[in-house]
């Protein structure tokens, strides 16, 4: 069995390679990144610029998501804690080729959140997936029963998780909206969105420099899908 180690670094992934960059002048020409998930991977996104970039545009929702922005501490786990049940769970559960997407790592993120939920939902993991009719739900939090409900969703590929309907802050609190919004990051790009130590992208970057940024702010592309609540279809 072949297993591909190959990771893109910094050098690849410069945005003065891309064939959509016109200069230092004019910057990239793109309306939006369209190497967003191989520079994340090379570890040069920083959050705002993966949030920005990645979910669809509307005023309440770009508040809510500013907001998110302006909460980032510098790693996307609420804690050491978050951290901690996530890495068990996944020493626990093993490698499966089949079953290791980016969905059950964005479930396993929100179902790892708190101890409650945690225990709640240790037994819905087996070797093929999340078994999420093994959740014991009796007397669960709104708080919880929301990140549930989101993990289900996530990991159906459904449209019951939609960030336009999250902002409303009637239907859930800030906390909840951050963890989903992390949630649909892994789901669109994987663990290595986990790695995220910096709100703002390198200097080397061309949208992080400011010639370009303005992008990041742009509507989704004509056309393109919106499931899960992001701008494009899953990886």
């Amino acid at each position: 069995m072949y297993i591909n180690t190959f990771q893109y670094t910094a050098e690849d992934v410069d945005c003065k390679l891309c064939t959509m960059y016109a200069g230092k002048r004019r910057g990239c020409k793109a309306n939006g990144c369209p190497w967003l998930a191989e520079r994340i991977e090379a570890g040069v996104v920083g959050y705002e610029e993966a949030v920005m970039e990645t979910f669809p545009r509307s005023p309440h929702l770009d508040a809510k998501l500013h907001t998110v922005i302006r909460r980032f501490t510098g790693s996307l786990f609420l804690n050491a804690g978050h951290r901690q049940r996530m890495e068990t769970m996944k020493i626990r559960m093993g490698y499966s080729r089949r079953r290791d997407r980016p969905a059950y790592f964005a479930a396993m993120y929100l179902l790892t959140a708190n101890e409650d939920i945690y225990t709640r939902t240790a037994n819905c993991f087996c070797h093929h997936g999340i078994e999420f009719d093994y959740a014991m739900l009796k007397d669960i939090s709104p708080h919880n029963y929301t990140l549930f409900s989101a993990a289900r969703d996530i990991c159906a590929d459904t449209s019951g998780v939609m960030l336009n309907d999250l902002s409303n802050r009637e239907v859930t609190d800030t906390l909840v909206f951050s963890l989903i919004t992390n949630a649909l990051l892994i789901a669109r790009y994987g663990c290595a969105v986990l790695a995220i130590s910096s709100a703002q992208s390198p200097l080397h970057s061309v949208s992080a420099s400011g010639e370009n940024f303005a992008r990041s702010l742009a509507p989704p592309l004509p056309g393109e899908p919106a499931s899960l609540g992001f701008a494009g279809g899953g990886k």
